[in-house]
């Protein structure tokens, strides 16, 4: 953005008389920037479009009313987006029927107008969990009628290689020494996808280098080899006489292919979901955790 220093000096030269050219030159702007910033002067006698807003982002957005209306109705509706990356939230925004393409779309912009809307980071996430909050009680009500024996837990991981335990440094007395530190030995990332059943253990394992994550289609080839350890759930039949190893549950991680949920459907498995930032349902993410 040009100081306004610049603005008033392409205003002072076209003043006198200067060609356009010479104008832009000088400044080293554009000259569509020249004009309009004379036009503006031409206007309302200074460069700026609105002169009680300036170009301050977020003094725009404070009075960008229809974008505001927007913002409040998306962060109302659909929570647990402002939880991502903020390109997955102007995408979002964009999709809207009455979007307009001038609304301001930066970092420092979207901070300042949830602000202006009263929602802080923490009122956020706490009408991202009362969203999820009915999901998680449904999901607790179906989950509830099925034995252990017949869930089987998939979930993935990730290790950048870089951490190692190390038994050399400083410790209390008679304690042996338990500590992360940084390896300098340069190792590969990589991933690991397991399934656990309550009745076997481990039924079915995958660790791959990867840089910098795994895809769809190793999701995919993950699920058609734990399809047929799988059994096949029997639809009519009482959860007391179904198989074990009948029920699949896993998150809703981006990478998990549809194409991988209609090989384990066709192969009899029921799939579980678990429900939006619910992660302390799952039995598997303790174990990852620690």
């Amino acid at each position: 953005m040009f100081p306004l220093a610049v603005r008033w000096q392409v205003i002072r030269n076209r003043q006198r008389g200067l060609p356009w050219d010479s104008i832009a030159l000088h400044a080293g702007c554009s000259l569509a920037a020249a004009h309009k910033w004379w036009a503006n002067f031409q206007r309302h006698g200074c460069p700026w479009e609105d002169d009680a807003i300036h170009n301050r982002h977020a003094d725009a957005a404070r009075f960008n009313a229809p974008f505001l209306r927007a913002l409040d109705g998306l962060v109302r509706t659909h929570p647990e987006i402002f939880l991502r990356e903020l390109s997955s939230i102007f995408k979002r925004l964009a999709l809207l029927p009455d979007w307009d393409a001038r609304w301001p779309t930066s970092v420092s912009s979207l901070g300042e107008s949830l602000r202006l809307i009263g929602l802080s980071v923490k009122k956020v996430e706490r009408l991202a969990s009362e969203r999820s909050l009915a999901l998680v009680i449904a999901h607790c009500r179906l989950a509830r009628h099925i034995p252990d024996r017949c869930i089987v837990v998939a979930d993935e991981t990730h290790n950048h290689g870089a951490e190692m335990i190390r038994t050399w440094g400083r410790s209390l007395v008679g304690q042996p020494l338990e500590a992360l530190g940084p390896d300098p030995r340069p190792r590969q990332r990589f991933y690991s996808i397991v399934a656990i059943s309550n009745n076997t253990g481990i039924l079915e394992l995958t660790v791959n280098e990867v840089l910098p994550a795994h895809s769809g289609d190793d999701w995919v080839s993950f699920c058609t080899s734990l399809a047929g350890r799988m059994n096949g759930y029997v639809p009519g039949a009482l959860w007391a006489d179904q198989p074990p190893d009948c029920v699949l549950l896993y998150d809703n991680a981006s990478v998990h292919n549809p194409v991988a949920d209609e090989i384990l459907t066709m192969n009899g498995v029921l799939l579980l979901l678990l429900p939006p930032y619910a992660p302390n349902l799952s039995s598997i993410e303790p174990t990852f955790a620690d």
